[in-house]
């Protein structure tokens, strides 16, 4: 299912090069010289490559990872490996960003990579986006149609609910200045999107039931990816052994499988970081009292803490304080 949505995605980034780069650098102008296709390398698989040009005229390379939910393996980890092959590929400077599709990943994303030993020391830097952090009003406004699809994702406005939102978006892209052939297919990707959270017949209310038709792929790609959402949904609250809350309902299970697995990746984070700048020994003699904490924004604190801390006793102090 996810590289389903990730098909969708590089289409939409090779469709609209320019703006898709201005927006990961912040609404920074960028020209993008070329557009790299997709990948295989040794350490995995990279997403998008572009060759890009700066306003000042320094060229660099920007690296786009999508990402529909959080990766099994640390994305810190694999984004220092893209970033070590893409710098000795194309001899550039390498500016790698992280997009999060799904509104509940990428929280646990520290964004950067760094180890310090004697005088040892490797540091890399990444941007994470989160589309739901992203102000959605902001994007419908500026019309922008590269970001339209997206912005169902995205953050709406508080006296307006999911439903409402998604009919904004879905009007707003239909107001954008574009051919009839590029509006059908942004209507059919921005349907796809809104598949991650929305249900089908809420889609089917606000997008044109031609564009359905028109595009057959595109409503088997969304009723598939509900079915494979809620087998996926249910396995993971299973695994992480929410049992309480499978009694209580299988939504309920996974709401809590899911705060539970981000309870527990903030905590391999935390030791992760530590256990690269302090005696491993002593960090793991911290993990216990890192596993007993529930409060999930007090560990995200002790990650930030981990990542600042001028030594090991400093970090203690932070936790146990």
């Amino acid at each position: 299912m996810a590289q389903q949505y990730d098909s969708f995605s590089k289409h939409l980034i090779w469709t609209y090069p320019e703006p898709i780069a201005k927006f990961a650098f912040g609404g920074q102008n960028v020209e993008v010289e070329e557009v790299g296709a997709t990948e295989q390398i040794t350490v995995g698989h990279s997403d998008i490559v572009l060759k890009v040009r700066f306003p000042h005229g320094a060229r660099g390379i920007l690296h786009i990872e999508v990402q529909t939910q959080d990766s099994q393996e640390p994305m810190l980890y694999r984004m220092a490996a893209y970033h070590g092959y893409l710098f000795k590929e194309h001899k550039r400077p390498v500016h790698s960003c992280v997009i999060y599709l799904h509104p509940n990943a990428g929280r646990t994303d520290p964004g950067f990579y760094a180890y310090e030993l004697d005088n040892y020391r490797y540091v890399i830097q990444y941007k994470v986006i989160r589309l739901i952090e992203i102000d959605g009003q902001a994007i419908l406004k500026a019309q922008e149609p590269a970001l339209l699809p997206l912005t169902p994702l995205m953050q709406r406005p508080d006296d307006m609910d999911a439903n409402q939102w998604l009919g904004e978006c879905v009007e707003a892209t239909k107001s954008a200045d574009v051919t009839p052939d590029a509006l059908r297919n942004l209507l059919g990707v921005l349907g796809v999107f809104s598949s991650l959270i929305y249900e089908s017949e809420q889609i089917k209310q606000h997008i044109p039931g031609g564009i359905m038709h028109e595009f057959p792929i595109i409503q088997e790609f969304v009723d598939e990816a509900k079915a494979q959402g809620i087998e996926q949904g249910v396995e993971r609250g299973i695994e992480q052994g929410i049992e309480r809350g499978i009694e209580r309902g299988i939504e309920q299970g996974i709401e809590q499988g899911i705060e539970r697995g981000e309870r527990k990746g903030t905590v391999e984070s935390i030791v992760t970081l530590l256990g690269t700048r302090f005696p491993p020994n002593a960090v793991q003699a911290l993990k216990p009292a890192l596993e007993t904490i529930d409060d999930l924004p007090r560990l995200k604190e002790l990650l930030i803490a981990a990542s600042k801390a001028e030594n090991f006793e400093a970090f203690a102090e932070s936790l146990y304080e």
